[in-house]
């Protein structure tokens, strides 16, 4: 009797030995999963000033400012037929400081040539490398997440950059 409740034994652990390496072939090989649309996301100072910084550093030396008229392109897709270029300044050897979780620009570092602007409402703007890379795109309007512009682009008249900042925000 003894060896036969050995046996079974025996055979009740190979079973379970057997099921257990089925379940893993196919259990998922990852233990997580989507946080979903409705998930937070909060994330430290130095982790938001690190984003801020990141985009000062691929805007490089002489970024630019280009403003738009017309419906935004899909995240930073191509400026289509649609779009206008209503102004655009440069940077000099950086576009402004990460600090606190954000980005102030420098607005006495930029320049323009408004005798090259064409007349129209902005819409969006890019900051761009020197060679033109977009590297972030804001909506103008009101509202958070927007930059706010007041009145219209007019050639000949210099645009007043003020408090323009990027605070780098956390996701709820």
């Amino acid at each position: 009797m003894k060896n036969f409740l050995t046996h079974t034994r025996a055979v009740l652990l190979c079973a379970a030995l057997a099921l257990a390496a089925a379940f893993a072939l196919i259990a998922p090989t990852s233990v997580f999963m989507s946080t979903g649309s409705d998930a937070a996301l909060s994330l430290s100072t130095t982790t938001r000033t690190a984003r801020a910084q990141a985009i000062i550093t691929t805007a490089g030396s002489g970024a630019k400012l280009k403003i738009y008229n017309g419906t935004r392109p899909a995240a930073v897709g191509a400026i289509s037929g649609g779009n206008t270029l209503c102004a655009q300044g440069t940077f000099g050897s950086t576009i402004g400081t990460a600090t606190s979780g954000a980005l102030d620009f420098d607005e006495a570092g930029f320049t323009q040539n408004s005798a090259t602007f064409t007349s129209c409402t902005p819409t969006f703007v890019d900051i761009t490398t020197s060679g033109d890379v977009v590297v972030a795109r804001i909506d103008i309007g009101a509202g958070a997440g927007n930059w706010q512009f007041t009145g219209t682009v007019t050639t000949g008249q210099n645009i007043t950059l003020t408090t323009l900042v990027i605070t780098e925000g956390n996701a709820s």
